[in-house]
Order: structure tokens, then C-alpha cells, then sequence
């Protein structure tokens, strides 16, 4: 018995030193309301060209304005992360309960080298980010329009009642990332 402790103490260390442990953002599969310290964030992902990969992710980060890097570290990382099949169709839409503050698009997604996007998402709002689209071109396209956004928004996300807002934006260095290891 004494050499499953040893063996555990080891499986412990590498899950709390792994990284990316915790994560306070929280998916709202309908929508949702922001409490008044949070804000819900609403993002739609879609393809229009051919696609050879089977999926496409879209991942934003909690990122800090002041100090231009990803907040949080090995323990705290706040992120959203939605996924669809490659196939071209409609655009899916997400919400995400997260923390105020802001979330940038960049790093590990098909922005201009140096340049990101960040996104304020204010305590107690409901922001539309926009829509990221993989186009024709190949290419990763974000699209914000906000009344077309609206005319799906009952049918995507019924229970987003709120007044939904456009996000403000803010041209960021590129987020960069982070290595925890034990």
C-alpha cells in the first residue's frame, strides 16, 4: 500500500502542474442571462468553402488589455471553445458565460501574424462578438453584423432574452502562449 501513496503523489503533481486546469467560462447550450458581475458572449462559426480538415474550432482567451498578454496561467485559464463539422451550411451559433473582461481571437487561430482581436464583454451585457467564418479563400473571416445576427437569434438561442449589444473591439499584440510543466 505504501507504494500507491508514492505513485500518487506524482499523478497529483502532473495534473495540478499540467496547465489549463481551470477554466470559469461555462457554455449556455440555449442562451442565457449574465449575472451582474459576468457577461454571456455570443459568437457564430461557420464554413462557406471547401474545408479538408473534418472540424473547425474557434478559441478565445481571456486576455488583459493593460498588460497585453492571456491572463490566468497553469492553474486559472479562461477560454471559450466551440467546435463544428467542416461541412458548409448555415452558421451554428454559441453562447458563453464568462467572466467581464476581455477575450482575444489570435493566437492559435488564422490571424495576421502580430495582430489580434480582443473583445470587451462588460459585467452584466450580453455582446455579439460576430461570426467566424471560414470563406472561400481559405481563410478565416470575422463578420459582424448584428442584425443578422437577430433574425437567427430566436430559433439558435432561445433563451437569450437580453438586450444583446456588438462587442466593442481593440487591436491586440498577439496573444502568446504559456508552458507549465512539473
Amino acid at each position: 500500500m505504501p507504494s500507491f501513496r508514492y505513485l500518487l503523489s506524482p499523478l497529483a503533481a502532473c495534473v495540478l502542474l499540467s496547465g489549463c486546469l481551470m477554466n470559469s467560462t461555462r457554455a449556455l447550450p440555449t442562451g442565457g442571462a449574465p449575472n451582474f458581475w459576468r457577461a454571456v458572449v455570443v459568437y457564430g462559426i461557420g464554413v462557406e468553402g471547401n474545408r479538408e480538415a473534418q472540424g473547425l474550432s474557434v478559441h478565445l482567451e481571456q486576455y488583459s488589455l493593460a498588460d497585453q498578454a492571456i491572463t490566468g496561467g497553469c492553474l486559472f485559464y479562461n477560454r471559450t471553445e466551440a467546435s463544428i463539422l467542416s461541412a458548409p451550411g448555415q452558421v451554428q451559433y454559441v453562447a458563453f458565460d464568462v467572466p467581464a473582461g476581455s477575450y482575444a481571437y489570435g493566437r492559435i487561430n488564422d490571424a495576421p501574424p502580430g495582430k489580434a482581436t480582443a473583445f470587451i464583454a462588460p459585467a452584466g451585457h450580453t455582446v455579439y462578438l460576430g461570426d467566424f467564418i471560414y470563406n472561400r479563400e481559405k481563410r478565416m473571416e470575422l463578420r459582424r453584423d448584428l442584425k443578422t445576427f437577430e433574425q437567427a437569434r430566436k430559433q439558435a438561442l432561445p433563451d437569450l432574452k437580453d438586450e444583446i449589444t456588438l462587442a466593442e473591439t481593440q487591436t491586440v499584440a498577439q496573444p502568446r502562449p504559456f508552458l507549465c510543466a512539473p
